[in-house]
């Protein structure tokens, strides 16, 4: 169902408040629609992490890291793997534990010096001991350039999940020695080897304005991309005053639309993959009460999943596990979730303290579907006699209470930005395994076995087995599985977004005319 279910809405179009400027759109909907100028402007909610890549973790951050810096492969339109980028070609040893990668001799940094493996073994070293991401590479040994454009990467472990990894925002390619920079001074004013050369950011944060131009250089410049000439992210938490400037033509572009914003595009403005993202719930088993699996079992049987997927009238669909589905090896739980609420009030009698529970449910509140969503979670959970308050806060604030576990509930979605479910699983393990307090020998030796083979049977087994171990620990609990849907002006061609959260801004182009 590539639509949303309901009708879509007649909206008027208005100019956008203050700050956001002109319309630039003209010809009104259908195929002679034109735009004034050949400038691709962005709106979305959440705004960058910042210009490293090791910082990346939000869908802002993955939408525009891969513009600025490129990435040595990228996904498949279709989601059904990865494809050349900066490296033409790569081969895996599996015996030998390396990766050959062949950099494109075409690829070019903005400030026009080119791309050449000693640039990529230095971004490997960088990627590994990154603060934050770091432990995702931690199947790099090593990254040597044995030529001016082969690298060679050497294993500590047989490895299958590094193609997609290096798709990732986490993945992005630096000039060696930061161009002779500071970090500090190189991220202030980055230079990347993407479609897209950096020129500024201004207000970062909530409302921040990114301002991007073509890049002469890139590797795709003989097929004339990118297409556009430069590239603006306007971000503002208020979705709906988004979708007023899209309809009133400020806004080419939308990312992460809701339901509500979406049910009032037309059909063939709205574009939605798959769905591969899975909303979540996470239980802080270090609280007191919540270190009762029997709680916390309860919490799992008590959502009404149908329920929560109906508040989204959307691509939404009820989770079967924790993970996201529409992704290469995804496969569900043995047993699926069930909503049971004489076993949930079974589960609550078997708590060893059967004091009454009062529990806080944290959530991203400037959506107006996950408000509902909160609101009704926290109502099937007093059926079970569990007390919830809400506590509604920005994105930044949500990621800050999970990573210093200063939560008992919270609400977060897992994604896949890549073609292999082992990515969102890393995630888990590098991320939410720790902040919920989760015994997590199981998902690394899993994810370890998964992640060493090639053998399609190895890994759905693995995966089964992280899914059966999600449920009976139940410190993150799928609730419903989800879209990331766009609205996409009618001059705008050529864009295709992936299952995967990702799309290739370097072939979009814009109808232009008076």
């Amino acid at each position: 169902m590539n639509k949303w279910t309901k009708p879509a809405a007649a909206v008027a179009a208005v100019v956008l408040a203050a700050g956001c400027g002109s319309g630039t759109g003209t010809g009104g909907s259908g195929s002679a629609a034109v735009k004034a100028d050949n400038d691709l402007v962005i709106g979305r909610t959440v705004a960058v992490d910042g210009m490293s890549g090791d910082s990346c973790y939000g869908a802002g951050s993955i939408s525009t890291m891969p513009m600025i810096y490129g990435n040595l492969l990228t996904n498949k339109p279709d989601g059904s793997g990865v494809q050349p980028g900066i490296a033409a070609s790569y081969d895996y040893d599996a015996a030998a534990r390396t990766y050959t990668f062949q950099i494109r001799e075409d690829a070019g940094f903005s400030d026009g010096s080119p791309v050449t493996a000693a640039d990529v073994a230095f971004s490997f070293e960088q990627w590994r001991d990154g603060k934050t991401s770091g432990s995702y590479y931690d199947m790099v040994k090593s990254a040597e350039a044995t030529g001016e454009h082969t690298v060679v990467v050497h294993l500590t472990r047989p490895d299958t999940f590094l193609p997609a990894l290096l798709t990732w925002c986490t993945s992005t390619v630096y000039p060696d020695d930061y161009a002779g920079k500071t970090p500090e001074k190189f991220f202030a004013a980055p230079v990347g080897a993407g479609p897209f050369a950096f020129v500024s950011w201004q207000n970062p944060g909530p409302s921040e304005t990114i301002t991007l131009k073509k890049n002469p250089h890139y590797y795709g410049a003989a097929k004339g991309e990118p297409h556009v000439d430069k590239v603006v992210v306007k971000t503002s938490a208020d979705a709906a005053q988004q979708m007023l400037a899209f309809q009133g033509g400020q806004l080419d572009l939308i990312e992460g639309l809701t339901a509500d914003e979406g049910n009032q595009l037309a059909p063939e403005q709205a574009r939605i993959p798959k769905p591969s993202q899975a909303r979540d719930l996470m239980l802080n088993a270090k609280r007191p009460a919540l270190a009762d699996v029997n709680l916390r079992k309860a919490i799992s049987a008590a959502i009404d999943r149908q329920a929560l997927a109906s508040v989204q009238q959307g691509y939404v669909v009820p989770a079967t596990g924790m993970l996201p589905t529409n992704v290469p090896n995804s496969v569900p739980p043995t047993t699926p979730y069930t909503y049971d609420l004489a076993a949930a009030k079974a589960f609550m009698a078997k708590r060893a303290d059967p004091k009454p529970v009062a529990l806080t449910l944290g959530f991203e509140g400037s959506s107006s579907t996950l408000s509902t969503m909160a609101q009704l979670l926290r109502d099937q959970l007093a059926k079970i006699g569990v007390e919830v308050t809400l506590k509604p806060s920005d994105s930044a604030t949500v990621y800050s209470q999970g990573s210093s576990g200063d939560f008992d509930l919270l609400i977060s979605d897992l994604s896949a930005i890549s073609p292999t479910v082992f990515d969102p699983i890393s995630f888990v393990l590098a991320a939410w395994s720790p902040w919920t307090g989760a015994d997590s020998a199981l998902l690394k030796d899993k994810f370890t076995e998964g992640t060493s083979t090639t053998e399609d049977a190895v890994k759905d087994a693995a995966v089964r087995a992280i899914q059966d171990d999600a449920q009976a620990q139940s410190t993150v609990i799928g609730m419903v599985n989800m879209s990331t849907a766009f609205a996409v002006a009618d001059y705008v061609e050529g864009f295709t977004a992936t299952p995967f959260l990702s799309w290739d801004a370097a072939t979009v182009t814009i109808r232009t005319g008076s």
